[in-house]
């Protein structure tokens, strides 16, 4: 009788295992016309990693076929690389669906599967828009071009730029409820800024949110979008916060980035001193002239607790240490590299260089964007207090 309550129990889970795991299972077949007699690899692209599914031997008419397992019953992002590791396409695939694929010079069509269409559609969009800002990047970078036809390449650039992220958005209105408009969402340039990049793009990921999560409330994409959203709510609240009260009635947000040395310093580990906290970049021709102003300034007052924290905009690291040792800046100066996407100029909303901010030694602002015999003044009326 035990045996045959154990035999039921195994026969049960045994029944439910399958039919989980089918309902998370998608087909996928086609030909290639550049790979025979040797193997791809399958992998699915979740918010946080690469995840290895199968390896598919593709015969040598260049036909394969394999019925994968997705991790979650979500949308799922497959990658199919040549044997190389090489990426040849990406797909959108959903639980169920029997995607066929056709590849042919580098180019492909795919049915079965209407999310893997569109993010085909967004990947040639991009692709396009990359060949563009490479043609016209060299152009700019040349040093025989004109200045009229280097100010024609400028505006060709900034205009195909626009053109790209406008294309994005409408694909995004267009498809909210589509798994592909998380992936429109998150495209970045082959320089890695992401095209959508600006404060005000909050808009789309609620969007997003508003259209799926009920639906997919727990998906590990669906989280990640919600994070990103909270902090860019979080950077466009301190904003209108910065500009609609007086500097002085606030507390200054945190900033923790490497110094010159790879040492991580907080803004707020200099609490009780008087700190000058500054913005510059290294290939901003006047911020070398305010970096020797500064200079005397942290000579004179560094011995009555004033301290300078200097966040730079560069994003080469080797001109930023040549400019610091060059122009001998013996204060605290750290860096992210990531240029237009650092975190501490959106939290601030810099818009110019270089820029400042005074902050007492109760860690509230006493000024913004003060310079010359103004900030001296400033500093010698907060170092005497």
């Amino acid at each position: 009788m035990i045996k045959r309550k154990i035999s039921i129990i195994l026969l049960f889970a045994a029944i439910c295992f399958v039919s989980c795991t089918k309902k998370h299972s998608v087909f996928i077949s086609g030909t290639f016309d550049n790979i025979s007699d040797e193997k791809i690899s399958i992998e699915q692209k979740t918010a946080s990693f690469m995840l290895f599914l199968d390896s598919i031997q593709v015969n040598a008419k260049g036909k394969f076929s394999t019925d994968i397992k997705i991790l979650t019953g979500e949308p799922a992002f497959i990658s199919i690389k040549n044997k190389n590791g090489k990426q040849l396409l990406m797909l959108l695939a959903e639980a169920g669906e029997k995607i066929n694929i056709k590849y042919k010079k580098g180019n492909y069509a795919v049915e079965g599967s209407q999310g893997s269409v569109y993010v085909k559609e967004l990947f040639e969009t991009l692709g396009k828009t990359a060949q563009t800002i490479d043609s016209l990047s060299k152009i700019i970078n040349s040093e025989k071009i004109s200045d009229a036809d280097l100010q024609t390449a400028k505006t060709a650039l900034a205009k195909k730029i626009i053109e790209q992220k406008r294309s994005n958005i409408r694909f995004i209105v267009s498809h909210p409820k589509s798994y592909a408009s998380i992936f429109a969402l998150y495209q970045q340039y082959p320089n890695g800024t992401k095209i959508f990049n600006d404060q005000n793009d909050f808009l789309y990921y609620k969007m997003i949110i508003d259209s799926m999560d009920t639906k997919y409330s727990q998906a590990e994409y669906m989280t990640v979008i919600k994070r990103d959203y909270s902090e860019m709510q979080r950077i466009l609240n301190l904003k209108n916060k910065l500009e609609s009260q007086p500097i002085e009635e606030i507390s200054y947000p945190d900033i923790e980035l490497p110094d010159r040395n790879g040492k991580k310093i907080k803004l707020s580990s200099l609490h009780g001193k008087t700190v000058l906290l500054a913005f510059w970049s290294s290939e901003v021709e006047g911020n070398q002239f305010d970096n020797k102003l500064l200079s005397n300034l942290y000579e004179k007052y560094h011995s009555k607790n004033f301290e300078i924290y200097q966040v730079s905009f560069d994003i080469e690291r080797d001109l930023w240490l040549r400019a610091i040792n060059n122009q001998k800046l013996s204060w605290i100066n750290v860096c992210d590299f990531k240029g237009s996407n650092s975190i501490p100029f959106r939290l601030y909303n810099i818009k110019k260089l270089p820029s400042n901010f005074l902050i007492d030694k109760n860690g509230q602002f006493a000024g913004r964007d003060i310079f010359g015999e103004e900030l001296e003044n400033k500093i010698q009326s907060l170092c005497s207090n």
